[in-house]
């Protein structure tokens, strides 16, 4: 069955009532279901490719209410995606699907929209814009109604491409675009040549899931070479706040395809056709001045980066505790700003 839920919450601006977009599939009555915490960080593109990765969520939901929040205007397909399993995963099935399409300040602090997320067994966040997440999200009912879910219902959350920024502890904003000419997105070259720059918007106060609370994170991660931009916004994070530091600033990235699912113990697994990056500083940075360029070297370990290629099933096992893993691979980034107009990134 599906069912749009028509005029579900009236806003009186300007004499006219606006109603927030919400579509259900499946049963349009509140089940309760015992669930599971978990947190799946996807890095975009094909959700069919990191499948093993939604199974993981679904399975901790008890087979409940699942509720996908949306910023990009449309319902997407996740309705039957999750609810009718149309890519034959052999996904658990679930008592609903509900896609809630957020498209203002006001939609996040509809009581409609923040029963309906807290009543949920699952959250997934999908692609989009992560800066109207933020924008819109902040001390809103919506995000205390997450951070409820995560913290005391302990239901799995999970989030894809705007949906991952969103789910870091420390956000990156995506507010600006690239400073540099015949460009839109901020790339690894802005963010080295001046990480200090406004672009390099970093937001510590929407949401923290478990687990994340230093950490940054960075998706589209090796198709858009972004390797250099994560090490620049992990310099960033310890310029801005003062118990960031060098050695506690942690960071997360996902191909596309491709997420990170942590369990309620805080281990996690690699699961699609990418790779996933467990990123931790090394060294102290060498400079971090404003206007001048990112020098992160420390003898080329300065961050240290543990590289995990996925597998349908899940690979890999990542211990958050203590950020330390099996099955992957070390590596060491780094940024040479010895010449200031030219810093580069490099690997080890």
């Amino acid at each position: 069955m599906q069912k749009m839920l028509g005029s579900v919450l009236a806003l009186m601006i300007s004499g006219q009532a606006l109603a927030v977009q919400i579509w259900t599939t499946g049963n349009t009555a509140n089940v309760s279901r015992t669930t599971q915490f978990g947190l799946c960080l996807a890095g975009g593109g094909s959700d069919d490719e990191w499948s093993g990765g939604w199974k993981h969520m679904l399975s901790r939901s008890g087979g409940g209410d699942v509720v996908v929040i949306r910023a990009d205007g449309r319902r997407g397909g996740y309705e039957s995606f999750i609810y009718s399993d149309d890519g034959n995963h052999g996904f658990q099935t679930v008592d609903s699907v509900t896609t809630i399409l957020i498209e203002s300040a006001s939609d996040a602090n509809s009581t409609q929209v923040e029963t309906l997320v807290r009543d949920a067994e699952m959250l997934f966040f999908a692609g989009g814009d992560q800066w109207l997440y933020i924008n819109w999200f902040r001390n809103s009912k919506l995000a205390s109604a997450v951070s409820y879910l995560m913290t005391t219902k302990k239901v799995p959350v999970g989030g894809t491409s705007a949906g991952m920024a969103l789910l870091a502890g420390i956000d990156y904003t995506a507010r600006y675009l690239s400073p540099s000419p015949n460009k839109d997105l901020v790339d690894t070259a802005d963010v080295i040549n001046d990480p200090t720059g406004n672009f390099v918007d970093l937001d510590r106060s929407v949401i923290t899931p478990p687990f994340m609370s230093q950490v940054v994170t960075d998706t589209h991660f090796s198709e858009r070479d972004r390797e250099g931009r994560l090490v620049g916004f992990m310099a960033r994070a310890d310029y801005n706040w003062s118990d960031i530091s060098y050695s506690n600033i942690k960071a997360i990235a996902s191909d596309e395809g491709t997420a990170v699912c942590i369990d309620n113990a805080g281990y996690a697994k690699v699961y699609g056709y990418g790779y996933g990056f467990f990123l931790k500083g090394n060294k102290p940075i060498e400079r971090i001045q404003s206007g001048k360029s990112l020098d992160w070297y420390g003898g080329r370990q300065a961050v240290k980066a543990y590289v995990v290629r996925g597998s349908l099933g899940g690979a890999g096992s990542f211990n958050m505790n203590n950020w330390t893993g099996t099955g992957g691979s070390t590596e060491y980034w780094w940024v040479d700003g010895y010449n200031e107009r030219r810093p580069r990134f490099g690997i080890n």
